[in-house]
């Protein structure tokens, strides 16, 4: 049975384990690492001395064990955030399965066909913005900390002008402290990187389609499974 882990705080709504079980098929020892504060946090030595083969790392500590690994992707590099960890003979191993994920659905998507509007400032928000910068499209980003109250934008014009007849996509990379609720252009696309969150399900009864993070998770999850050497089904 493999040993795997996942750190980060208030992480128990994830639904990491369920997906790496369906991936290889099998039972996974899977272990929730919550921590509350930076301060709280073990070394990774100690962490990888408790038998994990592959680790985990979710909001808020992506960028917080950047200077205890080595990252061999110039892309990821640039991002400065990791979330998936493995020990090797080196030292222990860095990558962002949340960036590929991302680069592979985006890519599938036909990202020409779209009118891409980010909410968020975080991570998540920087791993779309180096993407839909390498798919060499145009995007917007607006963020609670530049904008203010993401619920008082004018999506319609904000989304509509000059998009070309472009279906409006907005990505949600806010935590799930913020909840969207205001109008969008009809037949727009909300993309939220968080899952199980009924208060944006409810968008599609707006006519909006809504679509939840559960794709980028089970795709996170094949490339973790890849890095970690788990071959999946």
């Amino acid at each position: 049975m493999y040993k795997l882990g996942l750190l980060g705080s208030n992480i128990s709504h994830s639904k990491s384990q369920e997906m790496y079980e369906r991936i290889l098929g099998e039972p996974v020892d899977y272990t929730l690492l919550d921590y509350k504060s930076e301060d709280e946090l073990p070394s990774l030595k100690s962490l990888f001395d408790q038998g994990f083969e592959g680790l985990s790392i979710t909001y808020p500590y992506k960028q917080t064990f950047l200077r205890d690994v080595y990252i061999n992707d110039s892309s990821i590099k640039k991002l400065g955030a990791i979330n998936c960890l493995k020990q090797t003979e080196s030292g222990i191993e860095a990558t962002n399965t949340d960036f590929l994920a991302a680069q592979k659905l985006l890519r599938d998507l036909g990202p020409e066909r779209f009118n891409f509007l980010i909410l968020g400032s975080g991570n998540m928000a920087r791993v779309f913005e180096i993407c839909l910068e390498m798919c060499k499209v145009d995007f917007q980003t607006v963020s609670r900390k530049k904008n203010g109250n993401l619920n008082e934008l004018n999506y319609v014009d904000l989304l509509t002008e000059d998009s070309d007849q472009k279906t409006p996509l907005i990505i949600n990379c806010c935590s799930r402290g913020f909840v969207f609720d205001t109008d969008l252009p009809k037949d727009s696309v909300f993309w939220d990187m968080n899952y199980s969150f009924p208060e944006h399900e409810r968008l599609s009864d707006k006519g909006v389609r809504y679509q939840s993070g559960l794709d980028l998770l089970f795709w996170q999850a094949k490339f973790a499974a890849s890095f970690w050497g788990i071959k999946p089904l």
